[in-house]
């Protein structure tokens, strides 16, 4: 029966039943998702942070420990290696 329909007139039924299809599941759906997805989110922010914090206290205690760079390496250093 389907084999007889014009693909014209299936296109126009999908494009309506579709659209409805989506605005009715897809909205609740995509909720879910988001609830599922949220927390990684939250995660990967509070996590990105704490590694910000936890990197400046390093830098910070890596100068106070070994001071300031040199302006200039020794020159035995700045050979390359054979």
């Amino acid at each position: 029966m389907v084999a007889q329909v014009p693909t014209a007139t299936l296109r126009q039924i999908n494009k309506v039943l579709g659209r409805n299809f989506v605005t009715k599941y897809g909205t609740r759906q995509g909720i879910v998702v988001l609830g599922r997805v949220a927390p990684f989110g939250i995660g990967a922010v509070i996590g990105g942070g704490a590694n910000a914090a936890l990197a400046s206290l390093a830098v910070r205690a890596g100068r106070r420990a070994f001071g300031p760079a040199p302006e200039q390496w020794p020159p035995s250093w700045d050979e390359p290696l054979d």
